[in-house]
């Protein structure tokens, strides 16, 4: 099928189609009267000479299919043009010096955008498209790049090409859902000097970072700037965690609190431990993978807090260590190592698990014994998942000896300051048993946690809810002293961009496609291998095709 955007495709006539084995070959010739000069477009039908040109062309049936055109050369009867001889031209059929036609050519350009290089070397080969990698690369360097008209609300963000060392931006009509236009690096100066090329910009969308907003404001200071929704959500939320994470020994305390409640409440219960002829478990032979991450988060920490007391900065204890000068930060401000708590994750013996307490608090301890107990009940997970669930429990047994009991106090875990942060921001009816006893031991551990949960949770309702006439009033509160102070410089940040703000709590516009775009790019991105070089990589994420 001939591209209609081709020009005509001159008349064929066919002699021959003979089939071998692996290729059909078609021996055809031009049938045309004359042909144009391509110098000075003069129409000449003295022919000068005949030759074969060989084209590959699209696959039948997954056979390999070449053309034996006939084609022929001309002369130039004009006297001023430079041209004596001229060779035939096969417009919308193939190119001068092409060795494949106009319509295998289109095919091989969707293939490489669709699927890179190497895929797509691989793709065509199976589809009877024999050809390398390297020519589906210069298809693509040499198809023209879209037009697109300057868009009137542009979405920006960020997106790697190496995580936290090199960035580049990508622009995004949102009323056309589509990009526009890739950057090569975030600079303030550089999309400024983009948003001059294109004045017709109205609306921009952005995340809060300064040189967007810097760049925003001297490109386009005829826009209105928007903040996107979802990264205020994320900025409150980090907030929030970094105050937890200044507060981690009353996280631990209310952890302990508790713990302690929860055991007072099942004082009636009496585990027995294993008898006395049982083994003593066996040491593993060399310490979980977790305890070796514990040990050097720990020494890291230690290093910082020595260099922290001699008198060293911030920033030179991070360039020292080769960390980042935010886990430097929250370390010193902490007050103590932070333990991580563990995950938690849904499990199919979730549902027995009372089963399994009762029973392990009858004195059945063999999990085995417990699998196949509870595969008679319905469960249909195995016996690896019920010995996981019941592994840590001997940590709580109560061992008698000589009258007196006396038992091991189990390990307390307080929830991760970003697994609590969730907690604060969301409203207290909505929690579960676990998050709410928790959250209401912490708060009557720390107070003014509970005051800054309720800020942390009015602003997320005024964005859902888009209620910009509450803005003034919240930062007014937010800034009070008695609001601890990460919220406090949260505020003073939302004033300091309050008109992007504000935009983003009373207009339509936010920059949520934007994120599914830098989703696109990025896995265009890892499908191109160690070949996804800036102007390849920009060709393909700007195809519409």
């Amino acid at each position: 099928m001939i591209n209609p955007h081709l020009p005509r495709p001159a008349s064929l006539r066919c002699h021959q189609i003979r089939i071998d084995p692996d290729t059909v070959t078609i021996v055809v010739e031009t049938t045309a009267p004359s042909g144009p000069c391509p110098i000075c477009g003069r129409t000449s039908g003295r022919i000068h000479s005949r030759y074969t040109r060989v084209l590959a062309d699209l696959p039948w049936q997954g056979q390999l299919v070449r053309w034996c055109l006939e084609a022929r050369k001309f002369f130039c009867d004009t006297p001023a043009c430079p041209r004596r001889i001229f060779t035939e031209r096969l417009a919308g059929i193939a190119d001068v010096y092409a060795r494949k036609t106009a319509r295998l050519n289109e095919a091989l350009v969707c293939v490489a955008f669709s699927c890179g290089g190497e895929g797509g070397a691989r793709l065509a080969t199976r589809l009877g498209m024999p050809t390398s990698a390297d020519t589906l690369l210069r298809r693509i360097r040499d198809t023209p790049s879209s037009r697109f008209t300057t868009p009137r609300v542009l979405g920006i963000d960020d997106w790697a090409k190496r995580k936290g060392q090199r960035y580049g931006t990508i622009l995004c009509d949102l009323e056309q859902h589509c990009p526009v236009d890739v950057l090569d690096d975030r600079k303030a100066e550089t999309l400024a000097t983009w948003l001059r090329e294109h004045p017709d910009v109205e609306i921009i969308t952005r995340d809060r970072a300064g040189f967007y907003a810097r760049g925003a404001s001297s490109g386009a200071p005829q826009a209105i700037q928007v903040a996107d929704r979802f990264h205020l959500m994320q900025n409150v939320r980090q907030a929030l965690v970094r105050m937890l994470e200044r507060r981690h020994r009353r996280l631990v305390a209310a952890a302990r609190d508790v713990a302690a409640t929860r055991s007072q409440a099942s004082s009636t219960l009496s585990i027995r431990g294993p008898p006395k002829h049982a083994r003593e478990r066996q040491l593993p032979r060399r310490p979980p993978l977790r305890e070796v991450r514990r040990s050097r988060r720990l020494e890291r920490y230690q290093k910082v807090m020595a260099l922290h007391r001699e008198g060293s900065s911030q920033r030179r204890i991070a360039k020292q260590l080769g960390i980042n000068r935010g886990t430097v930060g929250r370390y010193v401000h902490m007050g103590g190592f932070l333990e991580r708590a563990p995950r938690k994750y849904a499990s199919k013996v979730d549902s027995f698990t009372d089963y399994l307490r009762k029973r392990w608090e009858e004195g059945c301890h063999n999990a085995a014994q417990l699998a196949r107990e509870l595969m008679g009940q319905g469960f249909r997970g195995s016996y690896c998942t019920v010995r996981r669930r019941v592994a840590h429990w001997d940590r709580a047994v109560v061992i008698e000896s000589g009258g007196k009991s006396s038992s091991q106090p189990p390990v307390v875990h307080p929830p991760s300051a970003n697994r609590l942060a969730w907690l604060l921001l969301k409203e207290p009816e909505t929690l579960d048993d676990d998050g709410r006893i928790f959250t209401e031991t912490l708060f009557r551990r720390c107070p003014e946690l509970n005051d800054a949960g309720a800020l942390a949770r009015e602003f997320g309702t005024m964005v859902r809810q888009r209620r910009g006439d509450a803005l003034d009033a919240w930062i007014q509160r937010a800034r009070d002293q008695a609001v601890p102070r990460e919220l406090r410089m949260f505020a003073t940040g939302l004033r300091s961009d309050y008109q992007a703000v504000k935009a983003a709590l009373t207009t339509y516009w936010s920059n949520g496609q934007v994120e599914g775009q830098v989703n696109r790019l990025k896995l265009i991105k890892r499908q191109m291998y160690g070949r996804a070089k800036f102007d390849l990589l920009r060709k393909r994420v700007l195809h519409t095709g």
